[in-house]
Formats: C-alpha cells, sequence, structure tokens
C-alpha cells in the first residue's frame, strides 16, 4: 500500500504498508553536485506527476567499503540532500514535529540508520519524525573561501538550515504542524545545533542536544590549517574536479588528534555561517529565546578508550593526559586526584576527565548561559550502562533508548525488560518536551536541577560541581 503527500514541489509517493507512513529519500534541495560542489544548497526543482519516495535517498561521501554498502543495500553519492519522514497520517492534524541530526563526528552517518527509525518514536507520541542526510567530511566543511568563493563554507549548516526550512514550508502535507518543529542531535549533531543557535537560525522551536563536544566547534585559524593539509596531498591540488575516492582519501591523511579531541572536520567560525564560537555567543548576547533540553551520558568517552590495554593507563599518561585537557596553568595532579577519588581507577579518571572536558562541562555552560537569560532548559545526564562489560552509559547509547530500537543494537543498550522500560522512561520524556511541555523541573543556572536517567530516574541538585567547575574557563581560544 501506499500514500500521497501533496507538496509545494509536487506530490510524493511514500509506503503504506503499516500504521505508520513513510516517505523515504525526499530531495530538500538540488544534488550539491558539478558546479554546485561547494555551493551553498539550492532550491529543488518542481516534479510533474507523483515522485516515489519509497526508498532511502544515497548516503554522503564518507568512509565506508563497496562491501558493508552492499551488505546493508545502501548507495552512496554526492546526490545525498534528502529527507526521510515517518508520520501517523498524511492528514490535517498538525502533529508536533521532531527534525533529527544524526552524529559521527561529521564525517560519517546517515539519517537511514537502523538505529534512527523513526517508526516507533511516531507511533508512541503521535508525532512527526523526520531524519535527514547532508554533506560531511570536506565536502561540507572544508574552509577554502579563498579557492571556493563566498557562500562555500560551513556546507553541513547550511544544507541543515536549507532542510529545516523545508520542513517549515512542506511538514503540513504529511500531517505536522509547522510550528512545532523541535530539531533533536546527538554527539556532532548537538554540535550542529549549537552552531545554529549561535548563528541565529529560527527555523524551529525547541531544541535538544545530546552528547555533544560543544567544544569542538573551531577557530578560523584552524579550519584553515585543515585546508592547507587537505590540499598538500597532491591529488586534490584541484578540488573542483577531482572525484570523491581522492577527496576521501585526502581526508584519511588528516590526523584527527585524540586528546583533546580534534574533530578536523567540525563546524568554523568563518564569519558568516558562524561569527563566534557558541560557547561565547551563549555567554554574550542572546541566542534564539526557545526552550532546550540538553544533556550527556555519564561515561561518554568510556568505548573510545576502550581499545587501549590495561598497562597504558600509567599515572605518567594519565597526568599527561590531564595536562593537555587542563592547560598549563592548573595543577595535573589534583585534577588526577579529583577525578581517581570519584571513579577509583586510573582508567575511569582518564577516561571520565575526556568525559567532562569535551562533553559534560561545555554543554552546562552552554545550557546555563541559556538559562540565565530566562530561557527553558531541562538538564539531564543519562546513566544507564551498557551490557558490554567496561562500557558504562558510554557514547551513543542515548540512540536505541530514545527512538526504542533496541533490537537494532542489543549490544549497546540491552534489549532486555528493563532496558525497554528505560527507553520508555526517555522517550515519554524526550515526547513531552516535543509536545512543548515541561518534562521536568527547569534548570535556572549553576547548582540546578539535573534530571538522572538510569536504573532510579530523579532529579537532584548541584550534579558533580566539584568535577565540572575544572573546566570552568578552559576553553580560552573561544574568549
Amino acid at each position: 500500500m501506499t500514500a500521497i503527500a501533496h507538496t509545494s514541489y509536487g506530490a510524493l509517493r511514500g509506503d503504506a504498508s503499516g500504521d505508520i507512513r513513510v516517505f523515504r529519500g525526499v530531495p530538500y534541495a538540488a544534488p550539491p553536485t558539478g558546479e554546485r560542489r561547494w555551493r551553498p544548497p539550492q532550491p529543488v526543482a518542481s516534479w510533474a506527476g507523483v515522485l516515489d519516495a519509497l526508498t532511502f535517498g544515497d548516503i554522503a561521501p564518507q568512509d565506508i567499503s563497496a562491501e558493508r554498502l552492499a551488505k546493508r543495500g545502501m548507495t552512496m553519492s554526492e546526490d545525498c540532500l534528502t529527507l526521510n519522514i515517518w508520520t501517523p497520517g498524511v492528514d490535517d492534524n498538525r502533529r508536533p514535529v521532531l527534525v533529527f541530526l544524526h552524529g559521527g563526528g561529521q564525517t560519517q552517518g546517515h539519517g537511514s540508520a537502523a538505529l534512527l527509525d523513526g517508526s516507533r518514536l511516531a507511533r508512541r507520541g503521535d508525532i512527526v519524525v523526520v531524519t535527514l542526510n547532508f554533506r560531511l567530511g570536506a565536502l561540507g566543511t572544508l574552509y577554502a573561501p579563498d579557492r571556493h568563493g563566498a557562500g562555500s563554507t560551513n556546507l553541513t549548516l547550511r544544507d541543515q538550515r536549507r532542510a529545516l526550512r523545508w520542513i517549515r514550508e512542506e511538514i503540513g502535507a504529511f500531517g505536522g504542524d509547522p510550528a512545532a518543529i523541535t530539531v533533536a542531535g546527538q554527539s556532532s549533531g548537538a554540535i550542529a545545533i549549537s552552531a545554529l543557535l549561535a548563528g541565529g537560525c529560527d527555523l524551529f522551536d525547541r531544541a535538544i542536544l545530546q552528547s555533544g563536544g560543544l567544544e569542538r566547534v573551531r577557530s578560523t585559524a584552524a579550519a584553515a590549517a585543515v585546508a592547507d593539509m587537505f590540499f598538500a596531498t597532491g591529488p586534490v591540488a584541484r578540488a573542483d574536479v577531482v572525484g570523491v575516492d581522492e577527496i576521501l582519501a585526502a581526508q584519511r591523511a588528516i590526523e584527527p588528534g585524540f586528546v583533546p579531541p580534534q574533530g578536523p572536520f567540525h563546524p568554523c567560525i568563518d564569519a558568516d555561517v558562524i561569527e563566534e564560537h557558541p560557547l561565547v555567543v551563549a555567554r554574550r548576547r542572546h541566542m534564539p529565546a526557545i526552550p532546550v533540553l540538553a544533556g550527556t551520558t555519564c561515561d561518554e568517552w568510556r568505548v573510545f578508550d576502550a581499545t587501549l590495554d590495561e598497562d597504558d593507563f600509567t599515572q605518567r599518561y594519565v597526568r599527561e593526559r590531564a595536562r593537555m585537557l587542563a592547560g598549563d596553568g592548573r595543577d595535573a595532579d589534583a585534577v588526577v586526584a579529583t577525578y581517581r577519588a570519584a571513579h577509583g581507577t586510573l582508567r575511569g579518571a582518564a577516561s571520565a576527565m575526556v568525559t567532562d572536558y569535551h562533553f559534560t562541562a561545555p554543554t552546562e555552560q552552554f545550557v546555563r548561559a541559556h538559562a540565565e537569560r530566562g530561557n527553558p532548559v531541562f538538564r539531564y545526564e543519562l546513566q544507564w550502562p551498557s551490557p558490554r562489560p567496561g562500557l558504562g552509559a558510554c557514547h551513543d547509547i542515548c540512540l536505541p533508548l530514545v527512538f526504542g530500537n533496541l533490537p537494532a543494537a542489543p549490544a549497546l543498550a540491552g534489549d532486555d525488560e528493563a532496558a525497554y522500560r528505560m527507553s520508555a522512561t526517555i522517550a515519554e520524556l524526550w515526547l513531552e518536551f516535543v509536545r512543548g511541555r515541561d518534562p521536568w523541573e527547569r534548570y535556572h543556572g549553576r547548582g540546578g536541577p539535573t534530571m538522572l536517567l538510569g536504573s532510579e530516574t530523579k532529579v537532584v541538585l548541584g550534579h558533580r560541581e566539584e568535577q565540572l567547575a575544572i573546566w570552568e574557563g578552559r576553553y580560552p581560544a573561544y574568549g
């Protein structure tokens, strides 16, 4: 069975084989190919007749083998600016809308991932769920305005803005309310939302930031240095004409950094889309005055440290990690002592330091400033542990829990009765926020309430203030 939706660009045929109508691979912009490779996204052309929206669109170019692509039934190309819509009905019911920006370090990921299937969430909440693809890596973030001209920077963010504009204008055709759009993002998706807010984007009405390393937005100088390394690889000296394989090879040649986490292909301060770092904007001037729900997991970095052996976590190694994170002006031994007292082992202390520096502290500083300007803020920490030994509540664990797609990654968050109860609790809280309600007590600033989501769900005051205080003012490059 199929369903027909009528947009201002033309009619779309979606999948109505179940109780949720699904429209896959819907184009929200013209293909960014050929002369449009380094240009802002352009409006999609209208079409005659009915366009099939039954299969997912191509994913953005990224490092994934042809074998894995084939196994997952996916194709990859620069023609990737599409979105996917799950809706309980193609009608006039005006349901709240949740738009989700995937993570992946701005070099990986796609909106058609099984973890992001919107069926369960749309059904549970009677909402419309949207995921999307956008340009990644160098094709989305390369800072080379001297080569590619004005409007060529932060193309990932420009793609996301274009998609949000399309959703604002067209979602009514899919049973959604264009005046009740929540944008959510995880990891680099949350970083993108912070950048969109800092840039004054007014194309959504609420925002959810999950596990965002908000310190990762790059300075102009850092972005220019990455571009220099990119062009120094030789084959991409003329990046307007080389193929995608050469561009991906040039990306692989750039060292991503480890501690502190660097991220060479994240958004940058380009004086166009982003004039100042989001952490600076949050402190110094108003962003769109919208409600924000934001938080992290309590063990974000453990999954990245899992590749290291226990013997790697010597006193010297952990002290050096503390020095790199805290800076030369801080007592690295005192930082290690604080974290070891809280986490027991050197491995636990080392991982927790990066979790706080990269994820928890900048998220807390961002939302604290937003709350102190009088905006509704809801802060959380996810403590539900992975069944895999040693990972705890690690990065990405929020995805199956929020979307309810536990069978897609049973080793990540579990697939038993307790995991489903945790998923139901989190999903209902997120849905309350999407519906425009307060899911728990508002966070008003330092020492305010934080919702802890784990074996026990409760709101606490002043959660982990001693550890988070270590990172106050630790982002000097941004003001």
